[in-house]
């Protein structure tokens, strides 16, 4: 008898590897675009790289399922930056969390988490920060 779906009997605990992940959890992506809509697509990545020297960008997030997380990492140049989140849902909302805001003389981290994935009423949240290479605790 073929099995059809994997149930708990099936999977032992510990028996997925991080090789057995989807795209979603393990992959990045490098972009270069620097203006208008760039969609990142959280089901193929989970890591986003911004290079260029970026200037009036919305960066719509697509794809997103409850309690996945995205990292999105501003390494190119900000100086006139002006960046917004949009997302593919019907009806969201997208809420900051912190009082970080974004530091266009430095390099930043932007995380979203999804709080709810349901099409009518998605929740997203995202903090950003700046961050440096630094090996000290």
């Amino acid at each position: 008898m073929a099995l059809t779906k994997v149930t708990s009997a099936v999977l032992n605990d510990d028996a997925v590897s991080y090789d057995k992940l989807g795209a979603r959890f393990t992959e990045k992506q490098d972009i270069a675009t620097t203006s208008g809509t760039i969609n990142l697509d959280a089901s193929s990545y989970a890591i986003f790289e911004l290079t260029g020297t970026l200037t009036t960008v919305t960066l719509n997030i697509q794809n997103m399922k409850k309690g996945q997380a995205i990292d999105i990492l501003l390494s190119g140049t900000l100086s006139s930056a002006v960046l917004t989140l949009a997302d593919d849902f019907t009806t969201s909302s997208i809420n900051k969390v912190g009082s970080n805001d974004l530091d266009t003389s430095a390099t930043n981290l932007i995380q979203v988490l999804c709080v709810d994935d349901t099409d009518s009423d998605a929740i997203l949240t995202w903090a950003v920060a700046t961050y440096t290479t630094d090996t000290s605790a």
